[in-house]
């Protein structure tokens, strides 16, 4: 990426955050509460079994709480986002932060989980390595993923995979674009998750207010960079690519 690209993007994302810090918690949550039920009534979330929902911020980005209860509720196994800082080898020796999709246990976990400072309901460290993974196998561990099936828990997610995630974001295109917070932790991870071809593509829905919903030229893609299928907005829209069936 050029740097005049990457100092665009970081110059739209300051502006997005601007723009989010500035709308008041009622109009929050009732765009937050239009987006969620517009992704209930998808055939693609109302058919899957195995759903990837972030767990949100209380201010500046859609809520998902009312998709975490209605998934849990409906007894489809849901994964949520875990950072774990890893050890890399070769040229890129060093730490650095992956995240993996981590198995929630129940509602009565959910409602339970602590904040970090951004106010952020997360998973324990504690016991991460022993809940089943989105990759497959149990933990955030390479080994843990790469277990034999008889190594494994016989209810776990054996093969791993998601039928649907939703995908949190900066701000969404009308033509699927999607700007993260600059971290790429989604798009390794579906890259991850994908590239062997053993794992079906899940379906991918945005889900945003209304204020994220930019002009198509504004969002910046590069090669890496995944699109979503449909994007659930605060307003009341649903906006879909043409292979969305």
């Amino acid at each position: 990426m050029s740097t005049d690209a990457r100092e665009a993007k970081k110059a739209l994302r300051r502006e997005m955050k601007a723009r989010l810090a500035s709308l008041d918690e009622a109009d929050v949550a009732a765009q937050s509460w239009t987006a969620q039920q517009s992704i209930l009534s998808l055939p693609q979330y109302r058919r899957a079994s195995k759903v990837g929902i972030y767990l949100s911020m209380p201010m500046g980005e859609a809520r998902t709480d009312l998709l975490v209860r209605d998934a849990l509720g409906n007894g489809k196994r849901v994964y949520v986002p875990h950072i774990h800082t890893e050890r890399n080898s070769g040229a890129n020796a060093g730490m650095s932060k992956v995240m993996h999709m981590l198995r929630m246990s129940s509602l009565d976990e959910y409602e339970g989980l602590e904040r970090d400072s951004w106010g952020i309901p997360h998973l324990p460290h504690d016991g991460a390595e022993g809940r089943e993974t989105a990759m497959g196998g149990l933990g955030t561990s390479k080994s843990a993923s790469a277990m034999s099936a008889p190594e494994r828990n016989m209810d776990s997610n054996e093969d791993g995979g998601l039928d649907l995630i939703v995908v949190p974001s900066v701000a969404f295109d009308t033509q699927m674009n999607r700007m993260g917070h600059g971290a790429g932790f989604y798009d390794i991870f579906l890259t991850r998750l994908c590239e062997s071809g053993e794992r079906k593509r899940p379906f991918l829905v945005g889900l945003c207010l209304a204020e994220q919903v930019l002009p198509v030229g504004q969002i910046l893609m590069q090669e890496w960079d995944w699109r979503v299928d449909a994007i659930a907005v605060g307003d009341g829209r649903r906006l879909t690519s043409k292979n969305d069936a």
